[in-house]
């Protein structure tokens, strides 16, 4: 069984195109597979088009409806992947998806063949299978056939010390086994966004995995909270050094995911993990010069000497 969990949040606009592009999928010839569309308390008509959805497809598509609002994107996610790693079982698998982006026909599939390669190579072992994707527009004008390319980012940097200070896993591009699903049943207290969560407990535990080739496209609009910037540009650099705050901000938030990632796992780690985090918790309290001499002994660095240089200058 392959369950898609979708948050939406006021996604009217685009998500009958989403939800069709998943109802699309190569997959639903050969595997189980259902949408769990779980609505946040829009004020548009989203939980319309989900009904309508559930009733035109009962028994794939199916609505949650929630009245509490869940705080924001991310924990609404978690919340969904702890409800949906309760219920599944050995050979079970779940993907993510945004409500605005549409996938490609073969993404399910393409996203399926590359974990079994993985769970064979590795039995038993928690998975996660991300890939690249196509940068569009509103109207589906394509940006950039790469976002890897986009944002200037390397998929094959996965380790835990990488992944600590330079997420590279999208949301939408996940799909994870139920051992890894089984690993994300308790909320972190602070979390920069679900996907990079979800990473570094896969860095810890398991196995990442990535198809070298877009699988969707990952539409860029104004309301969309999780679009993308091009990295690395003289604009994009000009704005970081204007909002230092909210770099600073960005640093601390690292730094209370990486104790909270420690607080829930830090009993089931090996000693190697357990020591990248103390190492990067421990950076807090070093001056500049020692805190960047532990980046560079300790590889907490970015995939390139720019950012890494940025990194450098402005950590707290």
């Amino acid at each position: 069984m392959i369950t898609v969990v979708m948050a939406v949040y006021n996604g009217e606009a685009y998500l009958r195109q989403q939800i069709d592009s998943i109802l699309e999928q190569t997959v639903w010839e050969t595997e189980h597979m259902k949408i769990l569309a779980s609505d946040d308390g829009s004020s548009d008509g989203s939980r319309f088009v989900i009904r309508e959805y559930e009733e035109k497809y009962p028994g794939r598509v199916m609505g949650i409806y929630r009245e509490t609002p869940s705080g924001g994107a991310w924990q609404h996610f978690m919340e969904l992947i702890s409800m949906a790693g309760k219920e599944g079982k050995p050979g079970d698998y779940l993907m993510l998806s945004d409500q605005d982006d549409r996938w490609f026909p073969d993404k399910a599939e393409r996203s399926l063949r590359k974990m079994k390669e993985l769970e064979k190579e590795h039995p038993g072992c928690p998975v996660l299978v991300h890939s690249d994707m196509r940068v569009v527009d509103e109207n589906l004008s394509v940006m950039d056939g790469s976002y890897f390319h986009y944002q200037k980012i390397s998929p094959e940097r996965n380790r835990l010390s990488q992944l600590l200070v330079q997420n590279n896993v999208t949301g939408g591009a996940i799909m994870m086994n139920t051992e890894l699903a089984g690993l994300l049943r308790e909320k972190p207290s602070v979390c920069l966004m679900h996907d990079n969560w979800i990473a570094l407990v896969a860095s810890v535990f398991g196995i990442i995995g990535w198809v070298p080739a877009p699988l969707y496209d990952y539409r860029q609009h104004g309301k969309n909270s999780l679009g993308a910037k091009k990295g690395d540009t003289i604009e994009e650099s000009v704005e970081r050094l204007k909002n230092g705050s909210q770099a600073e901000k960005n640093y601390r938030a690292m730094y209370g995911q990486a104790e909270e990632l420690l607080r829930i796992y830090g009993g089931q780690m090996d000693k190697d993990s357990r020591e990248t985090l103390e190492a990067f918790l421990g950076m807090r309290n070093q001056g500049r010069l020692k805190k960047i001499g532990t980046m560079l002994a300790r590889g907490f660095t970015k995939n390139n000497w720019f950012r890494t240089l940025g990194q450098m200058l402005f950590m707290p």
